[in-house]
């Protein structure tokens, strides 16, 4: 079961096409951004060279890419898979699925690949476009004698971590963007129990998510927006891990509960 829903997530033409629109964004960076700035770099006087750290996708909200991406992460998380418990009602493979007696193996097995799915569509562009700058700016290592020409500051979160090991922070925040884009990608199953229709699921947490940020972004709650949180170069303010905690605990306790609704139920319509 587990194997079967891992490779209909992955193995489909919404996800390739949720990485092909993450990833066009991710290239035109490089090439409207990265590789101009890199050949103006000597009109400028800066006293700290430009570095694949603080020029990719990740570290520099400039120009519109960045900005474009994060505000599309919830559809480009949910379009690989957060259709499918509709399609699966819909067609009636459900239904086969509870005759069977297999109804917890199966939500087990939707809720791991919606979010390993859409941890992936959201991670994959954001590494894309890190080693396509990479390829055209040197990998200077940030340095506190340079601050001011990076977004990232000692005080903010792993901040220490990144002016010592830059790439090692980098790495960490994947992990953070990914489970920003699993979590954005599982919220498709609270959401699909109210909605019949499949572009309704896929588009139900682009809605939830740009509301959240649209409340918290301001305030002092921003970090509890996974498009916020999920910004490597922490752009609305220090990560706050505890607000982290807190939507990933709203969003299993929300997913929890409608498996748990799922599982009771003797058929689905």
């Amino acid at each position: 079961m587990f194997r079967t829903e891992i490779h209909r997530a992955f193995f489909n033409k919404l996800f390739l096409l949720s990485l092909a629109i993450g990833c066009a964004i991710a290239v035109a960076h490089v090439f409207q951004f990265v590789i101009p700035d890199m050949a103006e770099e000597g009109l400028y006087g800066e006293e700290w060279p430009r570095s694949a750290f603080t020029r990719w996708m990740g570290a520099w909200g400039y120009p519109i890419h960045a900005e474009l991406f994060y505000f599309l992460t919830p559809i480009l998380a949910a379009l690989p898979f957060g259709w499918s418990l509709c399609s699966d009602s819909k067609s009636g493979y459900l239904n086969q699925i509870y005759t069977r007696g297999r109804r917890g193996r199966y939500l087990a097995a939707k809720a791991l690949a919606l979010f390993v799915s859409g941890g992936t569509a959201v991670a994959v562009p954001l590494i894309v476009n890190f080693v396509g700058t990479a390829c055209v700016l040197p990998m200077i290592l940030p340095d506190p004698v340079g601050i001011g020409y990076f977004m990232v500051l000692p005080m903010s979160f792993l901040g220490e971590l990144y002016f010592e090991n830059a790439l090692l922070y980098n790495l960490a925040y994947y992990g953070i963007i990914f489970l920003a884009g699993g979590l954005m990608a599982l919220l498709a199953i609270p959401l699909s129990l109210p909605l019949s229709n499949k572009i309704l699921a896929v588009f139900a947490p682009f809605a939830v998510c740009t509301l959240l940020a649209q409340f918290t972004t301001e305030g002092p709650y921003y970090s509890f927006a996974p498009t916020t949180f999920m910004r490597p170069g922490q752009d609305y303010g220090y990560l706050l891990p505890d607000q982290v905690l807190a939507f990933c605990m709203v969003v299993a306790v929300a997913a929890g509960i409608s498996c748990w609704f799922l599982s009771r139920k003797d058929y689905v319509s």
